[in-house]
């Protein structure tokens, strides 16, 4: 769980139209500690001084010398609120097992300000002040407690929103003429780099059906304009929005704000400057389809120059980062100073690979501050970066959900690209689908399964770092784990090819599928003790312990009592049954699922035939196959995954142990009852 930190800075009177000034008095709230009188030390146009060295248009010199100045100027600021000092430098106890290099010990400080003129003050930039951790490092830097800051508003709801479990990602960017071109191909290399765990793109489809595939997740507008950037925001539920464009300051009167230079929808030669006010309405916009509900992206990123820039504070306005948070979005990343080409690929690069996966938006912060600190020595593109965040109270959880999601959709990705290549390997498939397709060549298809062995490992990795990180999701991952261990050992016999019965298993790579399984089998009861009310991590341990006894891996009977197959096999029927009558409809029909793969394996059950002696076994499995298709659709997933879960014992199981081959006839028919589907519904 990260600490957290709420610094409440506040003032009498309206937001706007009230300057930064010594005699000001303000209110500094942090947590439960008592409320402080806090003053800054500067007149405004004192502080209008400093941003102009600060956004590289005063020389290299005076910006050298208010990087440091204004760093250390704010860091005292800082330390006169004594409960930030003491919550800072708290020690939490709770957790005994942590260690000293635990990435968990990132804390997350949330800068709530209703103060336009606050908002000028560049708080990423502060030195860490004497009794803060890291004293006299920058505070966003130092390692000895890593701090995350991030800006807030009030008006920002926290408790109607829900992190994005699958990311479909929207990417525009603009470069009006009279503007410097921007590094668009980088950014969308760096974008598509990022989505290719959840990518099929295997090598052997048609241009067009890859284009499909990437806009399914990753839609471009090239040359933005304020109607195709709008039109595509009403159109498609995106939960990421990343827009490139020059940051342009517009003057009036009595006002300077910064806005995006879009083209213009009318002349090509012109553009149109959009406020931040604007820019929310139209990311923001009514649902085409869905009157009353307007888009909400979870997160949008802005690759621009002073998009998180205030301007004068007189007149009624902010940044456009404060205006698109104002409006709702929980997540904005902006730069309230001039950020360098390269600084904008890094921030796509590294915080959209880390999104995407969902890792922590805050930690994903840290690091790519201190990645801009080491890389690029001539600007201060680490201190540019502001991040306006409002998360809801259960985001530690929404975060653990949208992980393992992720993970598991890389995975399936992966898997669902093998068993594609497998399906052209069996003639049993080829027959049900009608396949009139040139086959792939033998040898290409087992670089296929190779390389899908080497993505499922990759993303079981990510998997498997879930658990550690959200220990109160380990029944879960642990039969997700397990799942993923069978399906590559299945990759593994197939990219063996030559498998013999009491050969191939004591050859190297005969012997990485059994132990996969071995690992499996595990999981799947570790899962199981986690989590009792799972019946299917039973059937799946039942089946994986019938087979491995058929290939003279475990002993039959077993030698522990407590995991005896005929105890197993009642107990996993009774939950079943029990299921079946309860739930919605996709619950169900996981538990006729669960009755037919126990059904087929009913007659390698030591005992259970003389217990039921005239049941017939073949018949039941049929039944409850066909009330999965009579539950959901015939593309469902329910019905995909169980037919795939049934072929296994014709084109696998079957020829790993002989016992197994006996059950082909049933299963069979029950592939004849599960309709076979080329896009499944597929639900991670």
């Amino acid at each position: 769980m990260m600490r957290t930190i709420t610094l409440e800075l506040l003032r009498h009177g309206p937001p706007h139209n009230q300057l930064l000034s010594p005699l000001t008095d303000y209110l500094a709230l942090c947590e439960n500690h008592s409320a402080v009188s806090w003053h800054v030390p500067f007149e405004h146009n004192q502080m209008l001084h400093r941003l102009r060295a600060l956004s590289y248009q005063m020389g290299d010199e005076p910006r050298e010398f208010q990087v440091v100045d204004t760093a250390r100027t704010l860091g005292g600021l800082l330390g006169q609120i004594p409960g930030l000092t003491a919550d800072l430098n708290r020690q939490d106890t709770g957790d005994s097992n942590r260690s000293d290099d635990d990435c968990d010990r990132v804390t997350h400080l949330r800068l709530i300000l209703s103060a336009s003129e606050l908002a000028l003050l560049p708080f990423e930039l502060a030195t860490a002040p004497a009794g803060f951790p890291g004293a006299g490092q920058p505070l966003s830097l130092q390692s000895q407690q890593p701090v995350c800051i991030t800006r807030e508003t009030r008006r920002v709801p926290e408790e109607y929103f829900v992190w994005p479990k699958r990311p479909r990602v929207l990417f525009a960017y603009a470069s009006p003429p009279g503007l410097e071109p921007v590094p668009a191909e980088a950014h969308l290399l760096a974008l598509r780099r990022a989505l290719i765990p959840w990518l099929a793109l295997r090598e052997d489809i048609p241009d067009d059906e890859r284009l499909k595939l990437v806009s399914e997740r990753l839609a471009l507008i090239p040359d933005a304009t304020v109607a195709t950037l709008e039109d595509a925001c009403a159109s498609g539920r995106y939960t990421h929005v990343h827009i490139l464009a020059h940051g342009v300051e517009t003057r009036t009167e009595y006002d300077v704000r910064y806005g995006l230079a879009l083209h213009s929808a009318t002349d090509p030669s012109e553009r149109e400057v959009v406020s931040g006010e604007r820019l929310a309405s139209i990311l923001r916009a009514p649902m085409r389809n869905a009157p009353g509900c307007f888009t909400r992206p979870a997160v949008v990123t802005l690759a621009s120059c002073n998009s998180g820039n205030v301007g004068t504070v007189t007149g009624v306005g902010a940044s456009i980062g404060h205006a698109l948070h104002e409006a709702g979005v929980p997540l904005i990343v902006a730069s309230q100073f001039p950020l360098s080409f390269g600084g904008s690929v890094m921030l796509v690069q590294d915080l959209y690979e880390g999104l995407l996966w969902g890792e922590d938006p805050r930690k994903l912060l840290v690091g790519l501050r201190r990645r801009l600190h080491a890389r690029y020595r001539q600007t201060h593109d680490w201190a540019s970066l502001t991040a306006y965040a409002s998360f809801p109270p259960d985001f530690e959880n929404q975060l653990a959900d949208a992980g393992i999601q992720q993970a598991m959709g890389s995975i399936d990705n992966a898997l669902g690209m093998a068993d594609r290549v497998l399906q052209t390997l069996s003639e049993r498939e080829a027959r049900a689908r009608a396949t009139t397709t040139a086959l792939t060549p033998e040898t290409r298809k087992q670089e296929m399964l190779a390389q899908a062995v080497e993505h499922v490992a990759r993303a079981r990795r990510r998997l498997e770092d879930k658990m550690h990180a959200y220990p109160h999701q380990r029944a879960r991952i642990l039969s997700l784990l397990a799942s993923t261990e069978k399906r590559e050992a299945q990759l593994r016999f197939h990219v063996l090819g030559n498998w013999l019965n009491g050969i191939s298993e004591r050859s190297k790579d005969g012997a990485r599928i059994v132990e996969g399984l071995e690992r499996a089998r595990g999981l799947y009861w570790d899962g199981y003790l986690s989590r009792r009310a799972d019946p299917a991590l039973l059937v799946q341990y039942l089946s994986l312990t019938l087979l491995l006894q058929g290939i003279g891996r475990l002993p039959s009977p077993l030698d522990r009592s407590d995991q005896d197959t005929l105890s197993l096999w009642l107990a996993a029927e009774v939950q079943s049954l029990s299921d079946a009558e309860t739930g919605d409809a996709g619950q169900r029909a996981w538990a006729y699922g669960n009755l037919a793969e126990l059904y087929l394996l009913a007659p390698l059950v030591n005992g259970l035939p003389l217990l039921r002696p005239n049941w017939d076994w073949t018949q039941r499995a049929l039944e409850a196959a066909r009330r999965i298709v009579a539950l959901t659709r015939v593309s469902s997933f329910h019905v995909f995954s169980t037919r795939r879960q049934v072929l296994r014992y014709l084109e696998w199981l079957n020829l790993m142990a002989p016992g197994f081959q006996g059950l082909a006839a049933t299963a069979e028919i029950l592939l004849d009852a599960l309709p076979p589907s080329d896009q499944p519904d597929w639900d991670y």
